[in-house]
């Protein structure tokens, strides 16, 4: 299986330059797409280029995977890698792309969830007013990903997600406001919302949503 590079990924890559090689069985995810075409980065798979802006002398970054993952990134400009601050450079490429490719949770279980014990309390991020009901039942300490339940009761709340979301829709109707769409869900309706979206959840009457989150410590890449 070729190795995901999300947009995080990519914004990184593209501080030590913005002509960038993938291996063959890379896959740029559609955020990072739009990333590269904002950034005018040109990303190429071997001798072909996937997106191009004519970048011409600049530094390029290189990514080469393995089976275990991210094996070494090597910054070149059409000659090879020889000097010492090049090869600190590639270090330091490395460090980053562990960091930011790094799995949630080291040790992630199977985990059983019994519904008498989830309590819904009253979200503190809602606006004054707003009655917002969110409890998490995975998070990072068992899993990658995390879910949980919330509600709103004739309430909104603005968000913005810096992490990929999927809503299930329990009971009610559940209101989405994202790029200009309104989306209006019902029971048994899923939903999903991309990294990066800035949002407005909100309910009519009373909904109740299962979601799902990745990564599962979402918070610890927020600004």
């Amino acid at each position: 299986m070729g190795r995901f590079i999300s947009a995080a990924v990519l914004r990184d890559m593209a501080k030590l330059g913005k002509n960038i090689v993938l291996e063959e069985d890379s896959v740029l995810t559609p955020s990072a797409k739009d990333l590269a075409k904002e950034l005018g980065i040109t990303i190429s798979k071997g001798r072909e280029e996937i997106i191009g802006h004519n970048v011409v002398g600049q530094a390029g970054v290189q990514l080469i995977n393995s089976e275990s993952g991210v094996k070494a990134v090597s910054v070149s400009s059409g000659t090879e890698v020889t000097n010492t601050k090049d090869t600190d450079l590639k270090k330091a490429v490395q460090k980053i792309l562990g960091e930011v490719l790094k799995p949630a949770c080291a040790n992630p279980k199977a985990t059983h969830v019994k519904g008498e014990t989830v309590v819904i309390q009253p979200f503190p991020e809602a606006p004054p007013g707003q009655k917002v009901g969110l409890v998490d039942v995975i998070d990072s300490r068992v899993g990658n990903l995390a879910s949980g339940f919330m509600t709103f009761d004739h309430s909104r709340l603005p968000w913005f997600l810096n992490y990929d979301e999927v809503d299930y829709v329990i009971e009610g109707e559940f209101v989405l406001e994202v790029g200009g769409q309104v989306f209006r869900a019902k029971a048994g309706d899923v939903l999903y919302i991309p990294k990066g979206s800035q949002v407005v959840f909100s309910s009519p009457t009373f909904c109740k949503v299962f979601y799902c989150t990745y990564p599962a410590n979402w918070a610890e890449f927020c600004d």
